[in-house]
């Protein structure tokens, strides 16, 4: 019986619909050449958001920082130019928007390097190799505590003791 209501409401067209976040219909871009160190952000709205509900943009503000400063400033294009190429830098931005009656604050932050061609996103995301780590073990004889004392010899070593000698734990007994 179950199997069949459920055939029942696929068939009549009961669908269900993800909710759509207007903040995600906010997007900038980044501008830079790789002769200067000058920064432009430009941010808008893409489309409607959500569907059929235009969107009332009231304040871009954005924030820029580095390793000791942040700097702000408010507009669809911003410029900064406080930056040295060798900074990383995070931008967030973030706009307040009215839909209907509802007030929205959405905030999206990435971090920028300066690369070739100017200001870009730090991609974290992309794998483009995976190495193998290799370890020069040493098996010098050396023999530590478990809190990573160094004992001079064996016979330094108290009885009843936990230690490590090449990689592997020993108790000496007597």
């Amino acid at each position: 019986m179950k199997k069949v209501l459920l055939a029942l409401l696929v068939l009549l067209g009961l669908q269900t619909q993800a909710q759509i976040s207007p903040c995600d219909s906010v997007e900038y871009a980044i501008t830079s050449t790789a002769n200067t160190n000058l920064l432009q952000l430009e941010a808008w709205v893409n489309g409607t958001c959500p569907v059929n509900f235009p969107c009332i943009v009231s304040n871009y503000s954005w924030t820029v920082c580095d390793d000791n400063l942040c700097y702000g400033d408010t507009g669809t294009t911003v410029y900064f130019q406080q930056f040295m190429t060798t900074d990383t830098i995070k931008v967030c931005l973030t706009t307040d928007m009215t839909i209907d009656t509802m007030t929205y604050t959405c905030m999206q932050c990435d971090s920028l390097v300066f690369g070739p061609n100017g200001w870009m996103l730090m991609s974290m995301g992309n794998t483009t190799s995976i190495n193998e780590l290799t370890f020069n073990r040493v098996n010098d004889g050396k023999i530590y505590d478990l809190l990573g004392r160094e004992f001079i010899n064996y016979n330094s070593v108290p009885v009843g003791t936990v230690y490590i000698k090449n990689r592997k734990k020993y108790i000496k007994l007597n």
